[in-house]
């Protein structure tokens, strides 16, 4: 991943209101992407001297940059929400050559809100938290065409289900749908003489279908189990 250019950008306004629904569009998808993961009791422990931030990346935004008046205004966004003009910086030599090929833009971020274990008044360790200017930084990659197709697919998926767990949700209830269907339609063979024809309808419908949600449902519940025990 090779790096064309990367600056500072002069944020708008709106480039907090981003970062927020950022924020809110993480804690719904994933909210150990907040704080790397950690707890205040696990960054009491591990005596974080250091500042630990609310945001390390903005890896899940959708970043996108317009060229006008010798500016390059920077848009950004994620599914749940428009998008929003961040900022913008001068469109030098450098940044118009990197344009020119085939890019992709990122951005990156520092500041903002942040935990930290310092010593209170008796030596004692706390967690303190603070907030930091936010600072974001454009970013102009090289296009690897495996590493962007891998991104698009990455934003489809995102897209259409925002969780793992909402994609098997979706196909359990798929899976359910079949089955009441293959039940009602075996038992309608059944009631116009046709037995042998709905007995088969409902083993290949209902059967097969309970089956596999009572199977996809003990994996389910011995999964986390096995993670414990590794």
């Amino acid at each position: 991943m090779t790096v064309l250019f990367n600056e500072k950008i002069n944020l708008t306004e709106d480039a907090t209101r981003f970062i927020n629904e950022y924020i809110d569009y993480v804690k719904e998808l994933n909210h150990k992407d907040l704080f790397e993961g950690l707890k205040d009791k696990q960054i009491l422990k591990n005596k974080f001297i250091f500042k630990m931030y609310q945001l390390e990346n903005l890896d899940s935004a959708m970043v996108d940059v317009h060229v006008a008046n010798n500016r390059v205004y920077v848009l950004a966004s994620v599914w749940t929400s428009k998008v929003i003009t961040i900022g913008s910086i001068p469109l030098t030599p450098k940044l118009k050559l990197a344009l020119s090929n085939n890019y992709y833009p990122k951005l990156s971020i520092t500041g903002g809100f942040f935990k930290q274990v310092v010593p209170d008044d008796f030596d004692k360790d706390k967690i303190v938290d603070g907030f930091d200017p936010y600072q974001l930084t454009l970013e102009i990659h090289k296009a690897d065409m495996t590493v962007y197709k891998s991104q698009k697919i990455d934003s489809v998926y995102h897209a259409a289900f925002k969780t793992e767990n909402s994609l098997i949700t979706v196909s359990k209830n798929l899976m359910r749908c079949f089955a009441v269907f293959g039940l009602l339609l075996g038992l309608g063979f059944m009631f116009l003489g046709y037995m042998l024809t709905g007995l088969l309808v409902i083993i290949a419908f209902f059967g097969v279908n309970s089956y596999t949600l009572i199977i996809a449902d003990t994996h389910m519940q011995t999964q986390p189990q096995r993670q414990r025990i590794s």
